[in-house]
């Protein structure tokens, strides 16, 4: 019982349900989430990943995810040299240990009629840093807060979920995807992918009914 309500809880601490509550009203409550991209900027594998992230919240939850004119999204990337006032930056290096100035690397924005989502890239490639930013910010879209409302938060690091800024182990940037508390929290919100539900807790057997009968 104490681990079931430690999960809760945990779970509890990454999400946000304005942010759940504004997606699910974008996208018409039909978990069906349209998603675009601004073509200036964005490279290749950048394309490549997001699919791949979006592939693979779509393995694990009832969501399903379609690329789609720009009139019709409801999750508009944008791949930009730099984030600045204009695009509301939020997410910071600062945990970085390195003397260098820190730097703004992705924001997630609540607009009128979709989020938009801005990470900072200057090479074309995709870095396990772009990884971490591309899935924190698309985490921030479904529905999933920064640890007890502080990205900071020291008692939780990368380690317990991609919403954590705490990301560097001595000199070491460490990237480990959705974690399992990640995991708990998508499907708590958009509900379990059918196939992932077989396959996680095993098909019931038939239940044969053996009544016995006067005759």
């Amino acid at each position: 019982m104490y681990l079931n309500e430690m999960t809760e809880k945990n779970m509890s601490s990454i999400i946000s349900n304005d942010w759940y509550q504004y997606m699910n009203y974008l996208s018409g409550g039909d978990n069906i989430i349209n998603y675009s991209w601004r073509k200036k900027g964005m490279s290749k594998s950048e394309k490549k990943e997001i699919k791949n992230i979006f592939q693979e919240i779509d393995d694990l939850t009832g969501l399903t995810f379609k690329k789609t004119k720009k009139k019709n999204d409801d999750i508009r990337f944008f791949s930009v040299p730099e984030i600045n006032e204009t695009h509301k930056a939020e997410i910071f290096e600062a945990t970085n240990p390195f003397p260098v100035e820190d730097l703004i690397v992705g924001r997630a924005s609540a607009r009128k009629d979709r989020i938009k989502i801005f990470f900072r890239d200057n090479d074309k490639k995709v870095t396990p840093l772009d990884k971490y930013v591309l899935r924190h910010e698309i985490g921030h879209a479904l529905g999933l807060a920064h640890p007890d409302g502080d990205g900071a938060n020291p008692d939780w690091n990368s380690s317990d979920t991609i919403m954590s800024y705490n990301v560097f182990e001595g000199s070491f940037f460490m990237y480990y995807g959705y974690t399992d508390i990640d995991k708990r929290a998508l499907q708590q919100n958009w509900g379990l992918n059918p196939e992932s539900y077989i396959g996680s807790i095993g098909r019931p057997e038939d239940i044969v009914e053996d009544i016995t009968v006067p005759v």
